[in-house]
């Protein structure tokens, strides 16, 4: 069972993927109709779940101590970053006449789903802060 945090953070993903798909549909069906790449949904769909993936490890590490979160947090930031490097180089490669699209597609979807992740952590750590600092206050 998935817990109330955790829920609401997959619930933001799927809703920042389906505005990403929906205003990416748009645009591809008006001013740029020439340019759409048939693996745009598919891209948004990867995008949610390696992220959600993150999210429910990231969230498994918040309880284990400050340093072994640090390095999880980093490895799988390092994970993550390999994934999207491995995708868009395959791509590329694979599909040399809409790399372009492509490349800017991945790109305003990393930045969105980053900008999601950095305050989704911003406000776990700052939640892991408060319930880790309480002790010390009760006890002054």
């Amino acid at each position: 069972m998935m817990d109330n945090p955790l829920r609401k953070t997959i619930v933001g993903l799927v809703i920042i993927s389906l505005v990403i798909f929906l205003v990416g549909m748009i645009l591809f069906r008006t001013v740029l109709s020439g340019y759409y790449f048939g693996f745009f949904p598919v891209l948004i769909l990867i995008f949610l779940l390696v992220n959600s993936g993150f999210f429910i490890f990231y969230h498994k590490a918040l309880n284990k101590p400050h340093n072994q979160f640090i390095r999880n947090f980093m490895a799988c930031t390092g994970a993550k970053i390999m994934i999207y490097f491995i995708l868009a180089l395959t791509y590329i490669l694979t599909s040399p006449k809409t790399a372009l699209t492509f490349a800017i597609s991945l790109l305003v979807a990393y930045i969105a789903f980053t900008a999601y992740d950095l305050f989704v952590m911003l406000s776990l750590l700052k939640h892991r802060k408060e319930i880790h600092n309480l002790p010390e206050k009760l006890s002054n």
